[in-house]
């Protein structure tokens, strides 16, 4: 069991809400990709920087989108 297993609550994002995997979180995409059908995100540079080969539900993105993704949403949940 991974640290970001036990801390993963499913529950708190809605069908809506877009999830960003950044460091140590993209070590446990599969497990991301396997609830979070949609609107999962992963920083490429994180991806790149830990050798991960991302699926195609889960959409690599640079800096600039990831700030762009942050101005659009109303709020943000770091966890």
């Amino acid at each position: 069991m991974s640290y970001y297993e036990g801390v993963l609550n499913p529950a708190l994002v809605g069908k809506n809400d877009k999830v960003l995997l950044q460091q140590d979180a993209c070590y446990d995409h599969t497990r991301y990709s396997e609830i979070f059908s949609e609107n999962l995100y992963m920083l490429e540079n994180c991806s790149i920087a830990r050798g991960i080969n991302s699926t195609t539900s889960i959409k690599l993105i640079d800096d600039l989108t990831w700030v762009d993704l942050l101005a659009k949403s109303d709020k943000s949940i770091t966890w």
